[in-house]
Parts: structure tokens; C-alpha cells; sequence
């Protein structure tokens, strides 16, 4: 019986509580076994006095260091894994995400040959973002979640939206025709001219179908990225600046 009670003091109860219960319990232990008449051996009262404290204190050392580390622990790997899998700046999922989609829409285009399916990646880059950042972090911040805030609200839904780090945007357009690829751009463009910068906001733009004829050239999301990051240094900057900030 006090080796039950002992476990569940330790386990189950809050560590104020576990020494108030350990000084009450014994107190009263020592004056019933000592004080009064119990035909019992010395080493054995003294056994039975020990016990419950002892064991309290060694389970509750457990439950408050050990078992609370391990739940740290974990919530620590959670955090981490959360941060590497979305960016809470942009609010907007990462690389990682990113690969994963664009895995499952390539095996869909060669497990389907006939159904001509197809995505579309746009890469959008910032351009020279790094001195702005370097010189007003908050400033750099707040501008690119003015550009996520942009993308979330002009493109479609069924559109995925990832921020791949330096200062990069990768949509991935499944099933999008050029049609209604070219006039999202074209909204994105006009809500970016509108954003009150205060400084040259420098993009640029690359794109690239990705359908049955190439998915073996883009076998992965890194080769995907590699060609459009290519593109990117061939395309001419476009600056996004409203009429009012050219005077």
C-alpha cells in the first residue's frame, strides 16, 4: 500500500504537493511505528518510514527532470522541424514542401501519359535584397511579407505559393494554361507597382512548363530550380516603382 501511494504521489502529483505529503505522511509514520505499541522489528519500522519518502522523491525526480526533458526534447525537434518546413516571416511553406509537391505532380505525369498534365514554375527573385537586409532587417522583413501578402491574394488557389529563402518565391501552377498563367502575372505586376517601398524593389522572373516531354530533364526540384535560377540571370530587372517615386 505505500508503495502505491508512493508512485502515485511521485507521478501524479505537483512537486509543492509531493513535500507537503512526504513531511505530513512521515511525521505520522514515526510517531504511529516509534511512538506507539507495533510488534515489529526496529529495521523494519525504519524500512517502513524510509519507503515512502524515498520513493516520492526518486519518482518525482523522474516525472519533473526526466520525463519533462524528454517532452522538451521533442517539442525542441518539432520546433525545428517546423521552422525548416515553414517560414514564419512570409508565413508560407519552404523548400522542403515544395519538393515534396513537385515529387508527387511529376509521378502523376508519367503515371497518367494521356491525361497531358502539366505544371508550371515560376521563380520570382529579389534582387539585391541582401543590402537592404543588411542594413534594415525589419525594413526587409516587412517587404517580403508585402510580396507573400501580394502572391497569397492575386494568384488562384489551386495554386502553391512556397518562399525558398533569399529572397525567393517559387509557385508551382499545376494544370494553369499560359492563357490564365500571363494574366495572373499581369495582376501580380500592377499590385506590386502599388506597394509603397520607398526604394527601388528590384525582381526578376523566370518560368518553366514542366510537362511528359521535359519531366526527365527536371527530374527533381533542385534541377527545376537550377535552370530557372539560370533564366534568372539572362532576364533583364524589372523595377516596381510607382510614377510618383521616378521623381
Amino acid at each position: 500500500m505505500i508503495f502505491v501511494l508512493a508512485i502515485f504521489v511521485g507521478l501524479f502529483s505537483a512537486r509543492y504537493l509531493v513535500s507537503w505529503l512526504i513531511i505530513i505522511l512521515t511525521t505520522v509514520a514515526v510517531a504511529f511505528l516509534l511512538l506507539g505499541y507495533v510488534v515489529m522489528a526496529s529495521t523494519e519500522k525504519t524500512f517502513l518510514i524510509i519507503a515512502f519518502p524515498v520513493e516520492a522523491s526518486l519518482l518525482s525526480v523522474v516525472r519533473h527532470h526526466i520525463l519533462d526533458w524528454s517532452i522538451v526534447s521533442g517539442r525542441e525537434s518539432d520546433g525545428k522541424r517546423l521552422i525548416g518546413h515553414y517560414n514564419l516571416n512570409v508565413k508560407l511553406q519552404t523548400y522542403y514542401n515544395a519538393s515534396k509537391f513537385y515529387e508527387d505532380d511529376l509521378r502523376k505525369i508519367k503515371r497518367y501519359p494521356d491525361m497531358n498534365i502539366w505544371v508550371n514554375a515560376e521563380l520570382i527573385s529579389w534582387e539585391h535584397h541582401q543590402q537592404v537586409e543588411e542594413q534594415h532587417p525589419q525594413y526587409h522583413a516587412k517587404l517580403l511579407r508585402e510580396i507573400a501578402k501580394i502572391l497569397k491574394e492575386t494568384r488562384l488557389k489551386s495554386e502553391f505559393i512556397y518562399y525558398t529563402g533569399d529572397g525567393k518565391f517559387l509557385i508551382l501552377s499545376p494544370r494553369v494554361t499560359d492563357e490564365m498563367h500571363k494574366e495572373l502575372d499581369e495582376q501580380v505586376y500592377i499590385a506590386l507597382q502599388k506597394l509603397d517601398t520607398g526604394i527601388p524593389l528590384m525582381l526578376k522572373v523566370a518560368t518553366q512548363s514542366v510537362d511528359l516531354q521535359n519531366c526527365e530533364k527536371f527530374s527533381d526540384l533542385d534541377k527545376l530550380l537550377k535552370h530557372l535560377e539560370r533564366g534568372l540571370e539572362t532576364d533583364i530587372i524589372v523595377e516596381y516603382l510607382k510614377d510618383d517615386q521616378n521623381d
